[in-house]
C-alpha cells in the first residue's frame, strides 16, 4: 500500500501563471468607475448649483432693466442696461464664492424679435423686452476627470450659462400719487390732453382731479407721500377710497421737489427729482396738449427746470427755491413725474360724502411745479378759469401695453387692470 506523505497532503495546488494580478486590475478598474460615478454626481451637483446662481442673477438683471422700459425716455435703454448690470452683478456664483459678470443686455420690441444692444434716440422708445445673459466658463471638475484615464475619454472644464427675458405687464397693485382723476372728466379726453384743477390753499383741488387719501396712508401727510415713492399700499380696482378735503402745509414745496425745485429742508438726497425738471405751461407750450413727447426728449438730456424764480413758463416758485442742475438729474434722478393715479367716481362725492370708488388706474405727466402766486397768467390760453390752476397730461390707462408708466408691484393674472409692473416672460 502506497502511503502519501503528510507534507504532500498539505500542499496547495499552484494557480496558473496567467491568473496572477488579475484581481488587482479588476479592483483598480472598479475603483476608477466608482470614483467616476461619484464624481459625476458631485460635479453635476456643482454645475446645477452654479446654474441656479447664474439664473438668479439673470432674472434680477432682467427685472431691474425692464423697470426702465417705460417708453418715456429716449435714453431708456442706457438706463435699463446700467440698472440691469448693477443688479445682476450683485449676485455670487460657485457657492457664493465670486461675483457674477453680466455678459450681455439686449433689447427688442417683440418677445421673439431681434435683440440689439442699447442705443439712444426715438427708436429706443418702442423697446419693450430686455434679455440678460450671464455665464461662467472654466469651471473645474472635482472628480469626473479621473475618467480621462480610460481610452477615448477627454473631459475638460465646464461652462454654464443662463438668460432671462422681462417686460412690463399689468399688475395688481402699485405705488401711486394721492391724486384721483374724475372718471367723468376723462369721457371727453384723449391721450395727450391736459387735465385741469383749481388749487385752493387749505381747501384742496377741484375740477378734473382732486386729492385722495388711501386706506394704508395712515397719518402720513400728502407732502410725505409726494417726496417719497408715492403710496404703495393701495386698494385694488372697485375698492373704496377717501377724498382729501384739505391740503397740508408744505404740499407746494413737496410737489415741486419732483421738478428739482427745492425749498426749506428738501434737497436731492431726501427728495430726488425726476430725470428732467423742465416745466410746461401755456407760456412755453401754447397747444396745451401732447407735451409728453418733448418731455421724453428733455429726460434724455437731463434738462433741469427753468429759472426757479420768474421764468419763461410764467410761474413763480415762492419762496426762492434752489434749482437742481443737469448733473443732479443725471446722477440722482428717478422716475418721478410720470405717475400712476386712480380713476375715481367723483359724482359719488356730492354732498357730505367723502367716499368714492376706484374704477381703474391712469398714467399722467406732472407738467409743472405748483405756483403760490394766484395771479399767475401761466395758463392763459389753456383755461378760461381764474385762480391758481394745476395741470396734468393724461397719458392713457396705466395698464395699456404702450403706457409710459411702470412701477414696482405684484404681477396680475389674466384680465388684470393694474398699472404695468416688471415681470419675467421667459
Amino acid at each position: 500500500m502506497h502511503v502519501i506523505p503528510d507534507k504532500a497532503l498539505n500542499r496547495r495546488p499552484a494557480l496558473p501563471a496567467r491568473q496572477q494580478g488579475a484581481v488587482a486590475v479588476i479592483v483598480a478598474l472598479s475603483l476608477a468607475g466608482l470614483i467616476g460615478i461619484v464624481g459625476l454626481a458631485l460635479d453635476l451637483g456643482k454645475l446645477f448649483v452654479a446654474k441656479s446662481e447664474l439664473q438668479n442673477s439673470a432674472d434680477a438683471c432682467a427685472l431691474a432693466a425692464a423697470r426702465e422700459l417705460t417708453g418715456a425716455n429716449t435714453n431708456q435703454l442706457k438706463l435699463a442696461a446700467a440698472a440691469g448690470i448693477a443688479t445682476g452683478q450683485r449676485h455670487q456664483v460657485l457657492f457664493q464664492g465670486e461675483q457674477v459678470v453680466v455678459e450681455r443686455v439686449t433689447f427688442s420690441d417683440h418677445l421673439t424679435g431681434v435683440y440689439q444692444s442699447a442705443f439712444e434716440g426715438t427708436g429706443a422708445l418702442g423697446m419693450r423686452f430686455v434679455r440678460c445673459e450671464v455665464n461662467r466658463s472654466e469651471i473645474a471638475n472635482w472628480f469626473i476627470q479621473v475618467l480621462n484615464l480610460m481610452p477615448g475619454v477627454d473631459i475638460g472644464d465646464q461652462r454654464v450659462a443662463a438668460s432671462a427675458v422681462a417686460s412690463v405687464v399689468p399688475g395688481q397693485t402699485t405705488c401711486a400719487l394721492p391724486v384721483g382723476v374724475c372718471e367723468s372728466g376723462l369721457a371727453t379726453k384723449d391721450v395727450g390732453d391736459w387735465l385741469e384743477a383749481l388749487l385752493v390753499p387749505g381747501a384742496g383741488l377741484s375740477g378734473d382731479f382732486l386729492w385722495v387719501r388711501f386706506d394704508g396712508q395712515g397719518a402720513r401727510d400728502l407732502k410725505d407721500i409726494l417726496t417719497g415713492p408715492g403710496q404703495c399700499d393701495v386698494p385694488a380696482a372697485n375698492q373704496p377710497i377717501e377724498s382729501e378735503t384739505g391740503m397740508n402745509v408744505g404740499v407746494y414745496s413737496a410737489w415741486n421737489t419732483r421738478f428739482g425745485a427745492y425749498q426749506g429742508s428738501y434737497n436731492e438726497n431726501n427728495a430726488p427729482p425726476d430725470y428732467s425738471g423742465y416745466a410746461y405751461t401755456a407760456k412755453n407750450w401754447d397747444s396745451c396738449q401732447n407735451a409728453s413727447e418733448d418731455f421724453f426728449q428733455k429726460r434724455g438730456q437731463f434738462t433741469p427746470i427753468q429759472s426757479p424764480s420768474r421764468h419763461p413758463t410764467g410761474l413763480r416758485v415762492l419762496p426762492p427755491a434752489g434749482a437742481s442742475s443737469e448733473s443732479v438729474h443725471r446722477n440722482q434722478g428717478a422716475d418721478r413725474r410720470l405717475a400712476i393715479v386712480p380713476i375715481v367716481d367723483c359724482g359719488a362725492l356730492a354732498g357730505s360724502s367723502h367716499t368714492t370708488t376706484i374704477k381703474s388706474w391712469a398714467c399722467v405727466l406732472m407738467l409743472h411745479p405748483l405756483d403760490q402766486n394766484s395771479d399767475s397768467d401761466a395758463f392763459d390760453g389753456c383755461s378760461s378759469g381764474t385762480g391758481n390752476r394745476v395741470f396734468l397730461e393724461y397719458l392713457g390707462q396705466a395698464d395699456a401695453p404702450d403706457s409710459p408708466c411702470a412701477s414696482a408691484g405684484v404681477v396680475g393674472g389674466p384680465g388684470s387692470v393694474g398699472p404695468l409692473v416688471p415681470a419675467l416672460v421667459r
